[in-house]
């Protein structure tokens, strides 16, 4: 799923793995039906995002990771799952 997020495709993710782009597919679209039962019916009035930072070495070499996971209602067509890894060289 990571190297689907990361905007590889299918066909990439098979070749990596070492499997069908078949089975890719049907990975992401079994996870997509699962994220279904995730869904609420529950009206949404604050989202609050956080990142966690870590040094590496000294203060200077920062490394950073975020994870977004929002719940939404049963009609909403938007992105259930954001993941994001930002590096920074100082």
């Amino acid at each position: 799923m990571q190297l689907y997020l990361e905007g590889l495709g299918f066909r990439s993710i098979g070749r990596f793995l070492g499997v069908s782009h078949v089975s890719v597919q049907k990975w992401i679209k079994k996870f997509g039906r699962e994220l279904e039962d995730l869904k609420s019916e529950k009206e949404i009035s604050i989202v609050e995002m956080d990142e966690m930072h870590t040094y590496i070495g000294n203060k200077k070499n920062i490394a950073g990771y975020g994870l977004l996971l929002i719940e939404l209602g049963k009609n909403s067509s938007t992105a259930l799952l954001a993941a994001e890894e930002q590096k920074l060289d100082n």
